[in-house]
């Protein structure tokens, strides 16, 4: 049972481990399909940390592409 567990366990921590790098892949094909603010791609993740409506712009430009 103990055994088990632990394998449960590490199959979630992979499981986890590649869908945060799979959204971060998409967060990242996101800001690089938003062409408005002609920054890096570090300042453009942190101007739409900041500004919601530069994270609107952001989104709008990924869903129409």
């Amino acid at each position: 049972m103990l055994l088990l567990m632990k394998i449960n366990l590490g199959f979630a921590l992979v499981t986890a481990l590649v869908m945060g790098a799979f959204l971060r892949r998409v967060a990242l094909n996101a800001l690089n399909q938003e062409s408005t603010y002609r920054r890096s791609l570090a300042q453009k993740s942190k101007r739409a940390a900041m500004d919601n409506d530069y994270m609107m712009a952001v989104l709008k430009a990924f869903c129409q592409a």
